[in-house]
């Protein structure tokens, strides 16, 4: 996600470095599902002290049973079912310790400097991410996140991460807080901000005839191995065009009236009225479903059904959760955000405005969100992040660990657009599982390539680039192999989406910093109607 000037808060967020731990089971039970991986509560001190944050989350521990009712935080003991009592007997809390520990960090939330009331971080009814987690476990044998455990207080703009960490100590020191950490906002994974005020000035100069070309021979993603996906040949196979599936875009703004795109399925959350997300989110749609047309581009998946969720008024935990809760089984969902993280000691020598910005699952409201999709049958497309960063860095705890902390997600590095050479800012790791180009998209967006009459709906670039770039590309042929399954009576799900297009792609360029292959519909749709992936 590389381009685009937007008027974004400053974005530095406080986080936390964090290693992964099991959750021990009760002693003397054995328990029916395999247990969450949990993280050491932060210090409050792992970002750069002036890192800006927005909001303090605090998520208490499983089988605590805290509630939001009216303003205020209670634990609501006599709802407790026999697997939260057990949860809370293997901590060795007891129902007063829970109250009395409740009242405390309600009393630690008053000392915030907060903008708003203390809120829910998740969103969605309390019933349904009940029964979301419950058909999560029941699928997937393992236990996920109770998401209706997760508080938040926003902050007052200009927080630092300083200036709080003493607060989130504090916090983590209360003994049913299973974790609690500031966060940071999340920007769109894209370079080059600062191009659209003079784009703008360009554009209202122009006097550029209303007919848009087509610009499909420019897209060379779309072409043959080792180039490109090998979209025009699952074009040729049933539901190759992604016919049948859906997808969500998780981000901040978009111009869902262009002319280049069909009915949207879902319009969600509240976006930011800003041009900058806009011709962001525009972009990042225009190479998974530009429409198959005689003008503008072609989308990867042009025959999928969009839909879009903003983080205008919502975290991006609560956006994925939501954006999943619309899909189901079988949908996909595309993160098209990253954000500050800690620094990890890899020097940036590009791209120096996001160094160490890092994919969104690092926080662990966004893991356990992801993780709740994928259980129940949600392909997640994640963006890596354009940060320079080594995400097999001690830095991070070991978050990044696929042997001891997996969501489930597919997580996206940047290359080339010629040479599948790791793009110099992007991240990097054991990870980041397949790549796409990230420079030189042609979609739609921005108005540099053409602008039509000055209108957003006909605006189109050649220049779309970062994580931001590449991740499309990505959601594109796994909407693709999903409607091929489609078409054969089955669905994958996100695991498998993933080893399928990691397995059956061109490998990157020889370099230390892994990003995975990218990958090949025609290697891998073949697999796809045998069943064999």
């Amino acid at each position: 996600m590389l381009k685009s000037t937007l008027s974004l808060r400053p974005l530095r967020g406080a986080v936390m470095a964090v290693s992964l731990l099991a959750l021990a089971p009760v002693a003397g039970a054995a328990p029916k599902l395999a247990p969450r991986a949990l993280s050491p509560k932060p210090t409050g001190r792992e970002l750069p002290a002036q890192t800006y944050v927005e909001r303090l989350v605090v998520k208490f521990h499983e089988g605590s049973r805290v509630r939001l009712r009216g303003d205020a935080l209670r634990a609501l003991a006599s709802e407790r079912g026999a697997a939260e009592r057990e949860s809370l007997a293997g901590l060795r809390l007891d129902d007063a310790r829970v109250d009395a520990d409740v009242a405390e960090v309600a009393a630690l939330l008053e000392r915030a400097p907060r903008i708003g009331a203390l809120s829910r971080l998740f969103q969605g009814e309390e019933t349904a991410l009940d029964a979301n987690k419950a058909s999560g476990e029941a699928l997937s044998g393992q236990q996920l996140a109770d998401l209706n455990l997760y508080f938040e207080v926003p902050l007052l703009p200009g927080t630092s991460a300083e200036g709080v960490a003493e607060l989130v100590a504090a916090l983590n020191r209360v003994a049913s807080v299973e974790t609690a950490y500031a966060q940071p906002p999340a920007e769109p994974a894209m370079v080059n901000f600062g191009m659209e005020a003079g784009l703008r000035t360009l554009l209202a100069a122009a006097d550029v005839p209303p007919v848009t070309p087509q610009y499909q021979s420019a897209q060379g993603y779309l072409n043959a191995a080792p180039g490109g996906v090998n979209a025009l040949y699952a074009w040729t196979v049933n539901g190759g065009q992604g016919t049948g599936t859906r997808f969500v875009d998780v981000e901040g703004g978009w111009r869902t009236t262009h002319e280049d795109f069909p009915a949207f399925f879902r319009v969600g959350g509240t976006q930011f009225n800003d041009l900058g997300w806009r011709n962001h989110g525009t972009a990042v749609l225009g190479e998974i479903i530009g429409a198959s047309n005689a003008y503008g581009v072609t989308g990867i998946a042009n025959a999928a059904t969009p839909g879009v969720e903003a983080i205008g008024a919502q975290s991006a935990a609560s956006a994925i959760t939501n954006a999943a809760g619309a899909l189901g089984a079988g949908g996909v969902i595309l993160v098209e955000l990253h954000s500050q993280g800690p620094a990890d000691g890899t020097a940036c020598t590009c791209n120096t405005s996001q160094c160490n910005y890092i994919a969104m699952e690092y926080w662990q409201g966004e893991y356990d969100a992801i993780r709740n999709a994928t259980a129940n049958g949600v392909v997640v497309v994640e963006a890596a992040g354009n940060g320079s960063a080594n995400l097999d860095a001690a830095a991070y705890g070991g978050r990044f660990n696929p042997a001891t902390r997996d969501s489930g997600a597919i997580i996206v590095g940047a290359s080339t657009a010629t040479t599948r050479v790791p793009m110099c800012w992007t991240n990097f790791g054991a990870r980041v599982n397949v790549h796409g180009w990230g420079e030189s998209v042609v979609t739609t967006g921005y108005g540099d390539r053409f602008a039509g009459n000055s209108s957003e709906d006909q605006y189109y670039t050649s220049t779309f680039s970062g994580t931001s770039s590449a991740s499309p590309i990505i959601v594109g042929t796994a909407l693709s192999a999903q409607g091929v399954a489609i078409a054969n009576g089955r669905r994958l799900t996100s695991v498998q989406m993933r080893g399928l297009l990691r397995n059956n792609g061109t490998a990157q360029a020889a370099d230390a910093r892994q990003i995975g292959p990218l990958p090949d519909l025609q290697k891998a749709l073949p697999k796809v109607i045998s069943g064999n992936y």
